[in-house]
């Protein structure tokens, strides 16, 4: 089942029709039937093609695309439960968070639908693709054992909608540790090759963008350009995910995919100076001081920036930032 745009704007219209709780009762009730058609759980979660099955249906997947907000919020519930998204999360560009994130669960058919005192969250049951090659996650989630284990055995991802927008999603802190898990020791690196292809594979705009975009080499050409001269900076300490930088909302720039979240941010925050922020966990000094630098480094950010949302407008996947 392809949803397509046709029917996700008769399915939003309809819903206009009734309270706001209802609305989106209704919206997460379509949201779930979606993601169990495009993604359905098997036994078999090391299958690869499966997985990018999976994510070209949730990158088409039109009602999803439509009330996503962005940048979109992704992490683990809180020890204390609820459905906080403000602290140790993760902004991901909408395109990149259902593509390469999303597509790493299967649903189940299990779900359920709850309305708290400002959101609506549906909980869809989930099992993780925790067998497939390394280069098939964003990023090795096995860096930090505690991660890996949260991936593989979270039961439920909570769905957090608020007035027709879907602003975030939780892995639940509940988990099922009677599933299996495939252990994986961490080398330290954040990127390798393999086979002369750098991985992780999906972390790359041949993966997120059309075979046919034509901004896609361009795009390619400034990120790479961006992350070098961003590495002098040290700037991808604060960035990557193990968060050096104690941010509480991570956006990261050591992936091309995962970076295009942050080309807005980048060009405002090297604009005014803040980057890197003061009294900053690494102790680095404060801002660019040499001018200059300050000024390459915006200019870099500034081609990244125009080539991302060329990219992302041609998919039909731009939106206005929140």
């Amino acid at each position: 089942m392809k949803l397509t745009y046709a029917m996700a704007t008769v399915a939003l219209t309809a819903a206009c029709t009734t309270k706001p709780a209802d609305r989106d009762v209704a919206l997460a009730t379509s949201i779930a039937k979606g993601l169990l058609a495009a993604c359905p759980d098997s036994d078999n979660p090391a299958d690869e093609t499966a997985r990018n099955q999976c994510a070209a249906k949730l990158t088409d997947f039109a009602l999803l695309r439509t009330v996503m907000r962005e940048p979109f919020i992704w992490g683990g519930q809180s020890a204390v439960g609820g459905y906080q998204l403000d602290t140790k999360t993760n902004k991901f560009n909408a395109r990149v968070w259902r593509r390469m994130y999303l597509s790493t669960f299967m649903f189940g058919s299990d779900y359920s639908i709850e309305q708290t005192a400002d959101s609506t969250v549906l909980h869809v049951p989930i099992m993780f693709r925790g067998a497939m090659s390394t280069g098939a996650y964003p990023y090795p989630f096995w860096h930090n054992p505690k991660k890996w284990d949260a991936y593989n055995y979270a039961t439920t991802i909570h769905f957090i909608i608020q007035n027709g927008v879907m602003i975030g999603a939780l892995r639940s802190i509940d988990q099922d540790k009677t599933r299996s898990k495939v252990d994986h020791s961490w080398d330290g690196l954040w990127r390798w090759r393999q086979a002369g292809v750098q991985m992780p594979y999906v972390s790359l705009y041949d993966y997120l963008l059309s075979k046919d975009n034509p901004h896609a080499v361009q795009l390619n050409e400034a990120y790479r350009a961006l992350e070098a001269r961003m590495r002098q900076h040290a700037c991808q300490a604060c960035h990557a995910p193990d968060n050096q930088g104690e941010s509480p909302q991570l956006e990261f720039f050591v992936y091309p995919n995962q970076a295009l979240t942050g080309r807005h941010d980048i060009v405002a925050q090297l604009d005014a100076n803040t980057m890197p922020p003061e009294d900053n966990t690494l102790r680095l000094p404060a801002g660019i001081a040499d001018s200059s630098e300050r000024d390459l480094l915006l200019k870099l950010a500034r081609d990244f920036e125009v080539a991302g949302d060329e990219a992302l407008a041609w998919e039909g996947d731009k939106k206005a930032q929140f």
